[in-house]
């Protein structure tokens, strides 16, 4: 019963999968040689540092056997030998209970049975005198039919049990679920677990933890033991009141003051079944559209009530009792103090975003949002000592709790508006934060209607004005050179700058609303944006004509504002015009008061110019000036197409302990692990972060990844999601035609290829004429495919990417002499050998002239791409953002 390499034999059952892993054991997934069934083993982890492990694994197999129900997963067996034990368990073809939510966003109907169904597992355990005492998500499996099977009682006890087994670990259970009296080491009984029910029952209905999502358990056990939780009507108020009243009864302080048992629990869910079927309104939401605040925001914000005018004292007090130096504006008490140096500022969104049908007034609300946004960046760009935090960098981090925010983003202030509108005007209200104790500094509101928008605008650069007296603008703000009419037409297109579907539309609007608003700074920023992310995620090659066509048109007066330039910038590194693009560097450094932004741009510069010690040299140097999450991924990034991988991943341990939470961190490591070979965890990472998170590269990288598995139906449906968001992609045409080929469909791939070449046909950069070798080499044109690779030898970079594709032609035209050489450049630049067991290379493993390459790199043929043989490659496309521009 050793842990061989799988598969291997525990007992009679033969363990073919690995499942995943707890405190305690390994889980398995095994096969019943004997009854011709499948179940899941959990075979007992060794741990020198606990001497009872083994005895706590037998009583969690002696728990489980008074209690066979179907609600709970059954115990089929014990196997033991001298050094191990392993239980044989009810395999639940399904996941857990946190992942089937995700996947399935089942109705309030459905949350409440999955609940009744939880109740009759824990009806029969404590029937049985048994508390589980770690009741979460994770240890509720949900099967393929919506069964319920509570798992795990591997801290269980009896509720007369007085044992030492769980002493090691001081208190047992989970910092986040478990009960007061729990985390107070005191006695417990089915109350306890009735809480952790609440918590469950709390996350399933209104989203959130009811005690937030602090990453300390410390803080969150104290809010647990101490702090009331937000009431569910307050996060949900969509939920009938009976149900937030339950939810505040299962969550109750004190074991007394919530329901007697599982029973009354489920009879009270059963009523509000009853009362649903019987009531013509249908709850079907997933989440709150309602919700007056966060979890996080209410422990956060939890203070007793000061006058607002006393607001800024107590901040300072708070602040010097921690021994911070307060930064106090426009104090009523006091003069106001100038700042000595630079401080960054981020305006943040604390805002979760929740889908609801498009009415009249919600557009207007929007529009006001955007336009609340824009008049923010346009009052905070350009004042004394203040340096603005791009928007999109603060963006990404919106929905996160307010300290994640603050770290991730190292600024000095935060500003923090919210809206609250009523049927024909909205109260806006600014707070200024201290990014390092998020005490409060200052405040201003002020009344928008929802219908002027240029009026708004105004209003809100006011407030910005009196908010940041000691940051004076460095010049008076600009009259806005835009008509009412023009301005509400820019706030829709900036309302929909990321519908990558529609980016074309809306960017010739855009052209049309130039003609109109040539002296509108802000309209360029936008279209560059835009235009650059069209490129990007259509890589239809028009990004740099497009751009430089509205920049030409720009008039003369602003050929001098940071917008301009920046645009400038971006336009000259599309057009790999290095002269250009440095003049336009050495005239932002000496305008960008933000020193780190200059050398973000730069090494944005170089990075693009493949000159990555140079962008090294500049990330860091912007780094040393503000530590910021995005500046670590651009490092990353930089290190990973450099080839250092290692250090690479170092960099993307930093920027996850700044943001856990972080997509792009996640996207860099997928793409990483899929260069590397490891196909697999690229799966494994992506699909955990969901496809509604990651971005059409990202996918892309996804559908690679089932490629290289062999997994093609999946992998010709995630191609077809990435042509429908890129139509103008020829690679995921190409890649289908080849998964077309190996299906035994030679005329679907002949089509995938004739379409790959007529969205290329009228390229002539390097990589639509490599793209359009490889559709001439599906079609079986040998001749043209290899013309078009003789145009590109000087132009194209002798990177991975080239060269791979390059032996994608060769391989499939016939010339294996050329392949061969283009195979061993990969391999020596450190591509996976696992990049050449697909059905395109599949002929040389059997081919003499190929052995002493088979010999050099074993992984070739066997598929194996083990770890010491997973190189540097980049064939995954890593994200070069419309922020790396």
């Amino acid at each position: 019963m050793h842990a061989e390499q799988l598969p291997f034999y525990i007992g009679r059952y033969r363990a073919t999968a690995r499942l995943g892993s707890g405190g305690m054991g390994v889980v398995y997934l095994a096969t019943d040689e004997r009854l011709n069934r499948q179940v899941a083993i959990k075979k007992l982890l060794r741990n020198p540092n606990s001497s009872n492990a083994g005895e706590r694994i037998r009583r969690e197999a002696l728990l489980l056997a008074q209690l066979n129900h179907n609600n709970i997963v059954q115990l089929y067996d014990v196997v033991e030998s001298e050094h191990d034990i392993a239980l044989v368990m009810e395999y639940v073809d399904g996941c857990n209970l946190e992942r089937w939510q995700k996947e399935h966003a089942p109705d309030l109907e459905q949350k409440l049975q999955l609940l009744k169904q939880i109740c009759a597992g824990l009806i029969r355990a404590h029937g049985a005198g048994i508390i589980h005492r770690d009741l979460k998500a994770e240890n509720i499996l949900v099967d393929s039919n919506g069964t319920v099977k509570i798992t795990d009682f591997g801290i269980a006890k009896h509720w007369n049990e007085d044992s030492d087994l769980t002493r090691e670990q001081h208190v047992a259970g989970s910092w986040g679920t478990m009960s007061p009296e729990q985390a107070q080491g005191k006695p417990l009984d089915n109350r306890s677990d009735l809480f952790a029910l609440g918590v469950l029952a709390y996350r399933l209905l209104c989203g959130q933890n009811p005690f937030g999502e602090n990453n300390s358990p410390y803080v969150v056990v104290d809010r647990i033991v101490k702090s009331p939780h937000p009431p569910a009507a307050r996060l949900a108020p969509e939920l009938p009141q009976s149900l937030c009243q339950l939810l505040d009864q299962l969550l109750a302080k004190t074991p007394e003051q919530r329901p007697l048992n599982a029973a009354t629990v489920a009879a009270e869910l059963e009523t509000l079944l009853m009362q649903m079927r019987g009531n013509t309104t249908s709850f079907t939401r997933t989440h709150s559209i309602t919700a007056t605040v966060t979890a996080e925001s209410f422990f956060q914000h939890r203070k007793p009530a000061v006058n607002w005018w006393r607001r800024s004292a107590i901040a300072a007090v708070a602040v010097c009792v921690l021994g911070v130096a307060a930064l106090l504006l426009n104090n009523p008490g006091g003069t106001p103090i100038q700042p000595a140096q630079g401080k960054y500022i981020a305006v943040l969104d604390t805002t979760t975003p929740a889908a609801q049908p498009e009415t009249p007034d919600s557009r207007n609300r929007q529009l006001l949002t955007s336009n609340v946004l824009s008049a923010l960046k346009q009052g905070l760009s350009a004042r004394e000592g203040l340096y603005l935090i791009s928007y999109a960098e603060s963006h990404k981090l919106s929905g996160l709790p307010l300290a994640t925010q603050a770290k991730s983003l190292n600024a000095d202030l935060l500003l923090i508006p919210a809206i609250d509108c009523d049927s024909r005007s909205c109260e806006l209200s600014l707070e200024l934060l201290d990014s390092d104790t998020l005490a409060v500094i200052d405040s201003r509101s002020t009344r928008l209607s929802l219908e002027e928008g240029l009026e708004s605008r105004a209003r809100t650069l006011y407030q910005i004005d009196n908010l940041l007296e000691a940051f004076p603008p460095r010049e008076s703000h600009q009259a806005s050179n835009i008509s009412a009419e023009d301005y509400l037409t820019y706030l829709e297109i900036y309302d929909r700058r990321t519908d990558y579907l529609n980016l074309g539309e809306l960017l010739d609007q855009l052209d049309a609303l130039q003609q109109r608003a040539s002296a509108f700074a802000p309209l360029y920023e936008l279209y560059t944006e835009m235009v650059i992310d069209h490129e990007f995620n259509t890589r239809a090659a028009e990004a740099d004509a497009r751009l430089a066509d509205l920049l030409y048109k720009a008039p003369a007066r602003l050929n001098n504002q940071p917008e301009l330039l920046i645009s400038e910038l971006r336009l000259a590194i599309l057009r790999n015009d290095p002269g250009r693009a440095e003049a336009l560097l050495a005239r932002l450094k000496l305008t960008l008061p933000d020193k780190a932004s200059y050398h973000h741009l730069s090494a944005i510069y170089h990075h693009h110019r493949g000159d990555y010690p140079q962008a090294l040299a500049h990330i860091d140097s912007a780094l040393a000036l503000r530590t910021s999450y995005a500046y670590l991924d651009h490092k990353a990034l930089t290190l990973t197409i450099s080839g250092d991988m290692d250090a690479a991943n170092q960099v993307l341990k930093q920027a996850i302990a700044l943001n856990s939470d972080g997509i792009d961190a996640v996207s860099l490591l997928a793409a990483n692990m899929l260069d590397a070979g490891n196909a697999e965890e690229t799966i494994r990472l992506l699909s955990e972060a969901g496809l509604d998170r990651i971005g059409p590269m990202d996918t892309y990288n996804l559908c690679l990844a089932y490629y290289i598995e062999k997994q093609y139906t999946q992998s010709q449906s995630c191609f077809a999601r990435v042509s429908s968001l890129a139509p103008k992609d020829a690679d995921p045409l190409l890649y289908r035609a080849e998964i077309a080929r190996e299906q035994q469909q030679p005329n679907k791939a002949l089509e995938f290829a004739r379409r790959a070449l007529h969205i290329t046909h009228d390229r002539t950069d390097w990589e639509g004429l490599l793209m359009q070798a490889r559709a001439y080499a599906e079609l079986g044109e040998a001749e043209k495919a290899v013309e078009n690779l003789l145009k590109i030898r000087r132009d194209a970079p002798d990177d991975l990417y080239t060269n791979y594709a390059r032996a994608q032609v060769y391989i499939t035209t016939g010339d294996l002499l050329s392949a061969k050489a283009h195979i061993r450049k990969t391999l020596e630049q450190g591509i996976s050998p696992i990049w050449y067991c697909t059905a395109r290379f599949v002929k040389i493993c059997n081919i003499p002239a190929f052995n002493d390459l088979r010999q050099q790199y074993p992984g070739l043929c066997n598929n194996a791409g083990s770890e010491d043989q997973a190189g540097n490659s980049q064939i995954a496309s890593h994200r070069e953002t419309s922020a790396n521009l």
